[in-house]
């Protein structure tokens, strides 16, 4: 074991066998080896005195147990009581939307999204577009929206409206309400298929567009929106309805249908006031003076070819048949059918018949001269149309 004298000359950086003096850094080592431990037992008088002070303290109190309900069954698990979030105001409005009821009321405020109403004791959101369209002019005339005021219309504070409600979402409190919905039940209620409307279109959507009514059969009406369905805005193909119309254009449409409230509709259609190209005789397109339905239609074999020269031949050689020439040559708007159409008249016509050979968009007349009887010149024809097939 070394004595005192190694130890005091370890501690000064001496070696005790005649070594190299022992390095400082070491030496600092050494000393705080040797050192008490001083600090170790000053560090664990805190740790004792807060162990004695948390014996002293009491115990917190445990949290209430949640209390099962009087009619739980056996067994049920307590759950604890939730928010009351249906209050009587809510069922309220939520019974007005079930039965549809109009209420009267009063704008209260107005911001850059809509109006702020009462209704009942609750507050409803009547968004501008939902608003009768006279009160406001919310696009211009190339069908942009007219955006409102940073603080809203605020002329409108204080007008009495009609409104319905047509939303109602209690957790989130959303209340919306619509004035467009009083306007659609008046219209329904006074329009019948077949009116005429006149309007401008509304907006136009995936499916169709809507139609903002003016008048009926020349009547003004409640400014409603009517549906315009896709189908109903051409007899041709659409990818669109803006290939036919655009927000702000005046339209005039026929009434198809309507459903009166509570679920009021109003169906309208842009196409059914033209001549449906299907139903289109050739009395529009080859017209024989006055005479109405002065065609009739004879079967053609599939296998005719879709021409008029090889028919004429045929026709030319037919006994009893004293010339054949071409007459009008015209150009119907739309495809009618690819296949190949032959009419004729069914009286006679300056001592003879008008054929019609249609195949597409184009109808060609041929003028027969005969003195057939009006049997006779169809068997003709339908004996010529078999030999060529």
């Amino acid at each position: 074991m070394p004595g005192a004298a190694s130890v005091a000359a370890s501690r000064a950086g001496v070696c005790t066998r005649g070594c190299r003096p022992v390095p400082a850094r070491q030496a600092l080592v050494l000393q705080r080896a040797a050192a008490p431990c001083s600090t170790a037992r000053r560090s664990l008088q805190p740790c004792r005195a807060a162990a004695s002070e948390a014996e002293a303290s009491p115990a917190p109190e445990a949290a209430p147990a949640v209390q099962a309900p009087e009619d739980a069954q056996p067994g049920e698990q307590p759950q604890a009581r939730k928010p009351k979030l249906m209050t009587d105001a809510w069922s309220e409005v939520l019974q007005m939307r079930k039965d549809h009821t109009t209420i009267e009321t009063v704008v209260k405020s107005a911001n850059k999204s809509g109006l702020l109403v009462p209704v009942g004791k609750l507050t409803g959101f009547l968004p501008y577009k939902l608003l009768d369209p006279s009160r406001l002019q919310q696009r211009r005339p190339d069908g942009s929206r007219i955006p409102p005021p940073p603080n809203g219309h605020q002329s409108l504070v204080g007008a009495p409206v009609r409104v319905k409600v047509t939303q109602v979402i209690v957790p989130e409190k959303r209340l919306i309400v619509s004035e467009k919905a009083v306007l659609l039940d008046e219209l329904a209620a006074m329009v019948q298929p077949g009116d005429i409307i006149d309007g401008v279109v509304g907006s136009n959507m995936d499916w169709g567009a809507f139609v903002e009514c003016h008048t009926v059969n020349g009547e003004p009406c409640p400014r409603a929106e009517a549906v315009l369905p896709m189908r109903e805005l051409s007899y041709s193909w659409l990818n669109s309805a803006s290939e036919v119309v655009h927000p702000s254009q005046p339209v005039q449409v026929v009434v198809l249908y309507r459903e009166t409230a509570p679920e009021a509709k109003v169906v309208v259609s842009l196409k059914r006031l033209e001549e449906d190209p299907l139903k289109e005789t050739l009395d529009n397109v080859l017209p024989l003076g006055k005479q109405a339905g002065s065609y009739e239609q004879l079967s053609v074999p599939a296998a005719v070819p879709q021409g008029v020269d090889e028919i004429l031949e045929a026709l030319d050689r037919e006994e009893g048949i004293a010339s054949i020439t071409l007459g009008r040559c015209v150009e119907e708007k739309r495809t009618v059918s690819q296949d190949l159409e032959l009419w004729i008249t069914k009286e006679t016509v300056a001592d003879g018949y008008n054929l019609a050979v249609r195949a597409g968009r184009v109808v060609q007349e041929v003028i027969v001269s005969t003195q057939m009887s009006p049997e006779e010149m169809r068997a003709t024809v339908q004996r010529v149309l078999r030999s060529i097939n």
